[in-house]
């Protein structure tokens, strides 16, 4: 089937002005789809018509392309879900590893101590074997007992208040490093040896900026476009065509051409808006005018599922591919009632 518009447009009207806003539109884009650098979903090949279409190319093409489309959803739903749940995962784990330190540090608290740098170890408040190793073996205390023990020397020795407070504020600096650090490393950015784990607003601030940078900008709006008007311009080309062929037929006597051409007319329009049309090369620039339907490469949907998908797994960065585990969930759950077990064996 051949582009050729008559000479005569004054007398089709309403084929110069189809033929015109095709032309239009042709003018208005490419229809250079933005291709994805992602690994995970790709295009897959898929049926566009050349030439007059019946109605059972038709059927079969419309086929090919929604067991395509189907297809592609199913592989797009799958690795979007697998993303998400790796997300999730991420900031479960950073949850649950921060209540499992909390529980930690409220243990060393009561029954256990920690190793304070400089302080040497500090007992917890009713002491007991330290959670978390101890001194030397079989030493054992408590800060209840120091406190006892520096409010008795402060009659006899004269530093003996520094050394009550000073023993009390050690236990303060180690409870606050032990219980509140990791009670907020899900909400604060922490360094150590040099490497940032990053809080969790601070990654769903860096996906929304990566979302903005895909999708917020004038080219994505231009290709949203594209694919919105191109079925539309699609079905004008097609049918500004068939209406030239079956002109050109009638004009020159043929009337069975003209015929075949007429009962092609609605399936070959049709066709042009659900699968797409090839207007043939650009005598410009030399490149193939295709323009996507509803269902084929490079329409709505199909882009929906492949780039667009593709676009918006990229955006959630290391965290969608990054497989989270659930031991530190599990590790709260059953460290919990440690905390009242000790409190009522006490």
């Amino acid at each position: 089937m051949r582009l050729a518009f008559p000479s005569n447009s004054t007398a089709y009207p309403s084929r110069a002005m189809i033929a015109g806003l095709a032309l239009a539109g042709a003018g208005l884009f490419g229809m250079n789809a933005p291709t994805s650098t992602g690994p995970m979903v790709q295009h897959l090949d898929v049926k566009l018509a050349s030439g007059e279409v019946d109605w059972t190319t038709f059927l079969s093409d419309t086929q090919a392309n929604l067991s395509t489309l189907q297809a592609e959803g199913t592989t797009a739903s799958t690795e979007l879900s697998t993303a998400l749940g790796n997300v999730s995962d991420a900031f479960s784990t950073q949850i649950s590893t921060a209540l499992t330190g909390f529980d930690t540090g409220i243990n060393n608290a009561l029954f256990g101590g920690w190793y304070g740098g400089d302080d040497g170890y500090v007992f917890g408040l009713f002491g007991g074997e330290p959670v978390l190793g101890g001194p030397t073996p079989g030493v054992t205390g408590s800060l209840l007992a120091t406190l006892s023990t520096d409010f008795q020397n402060i009659s006899t020795n004269p530093n003996g208040s520094e050394q009550l407070f000073s023993d009390f504020n050690a236990y303060s600096l180690e409870l606050l490093d032990h219980t509140l650090k990791p009670l907020l490393a899900p909400l604060l950015d922490e360094t150590s040896k040099g490497v940032t784990t990053l809080s969790i607003p601070v990654e769903l601030s860096q996906i929304q900026t990566n979302l903005l940078e895909a999708f917020g900008n004038y080219n994505e709006l231009k290709g949203l476009a594209e694919t919105v008007l191109s079925p539309e311009i699609s079905g004008f080309f097609a049918l500004s065509a068939d209406l030239d062929n079956i002109n050109t037929a009638m004009t020159a006597g043929d009337s069975t051409l003209a015929m075949t051409d007429l009962n092609n007319l609605g399936s070959d329009v049709l066709n042009a808006v659900i699968n797409g049309y090839d207007a043939g090369v650009n005598p410009v620039n030399g490149v193939e005018n295709i323009f996507p339907g509803l269902i084929n490469a490079g329409s709505f949907l199909d882009e929906l599922y492949t780039t667009w998908t593709t676009q918006f797994i990229d955006a959630f960065g290391s965290l969608a591919t990054e497989s989270a585990t659930a031991g530190a969930s599990e590790a709260v759950t059953s460290a919990v009632p440690d905390v009242f077990a000790g409190l009522l064996s006490f």
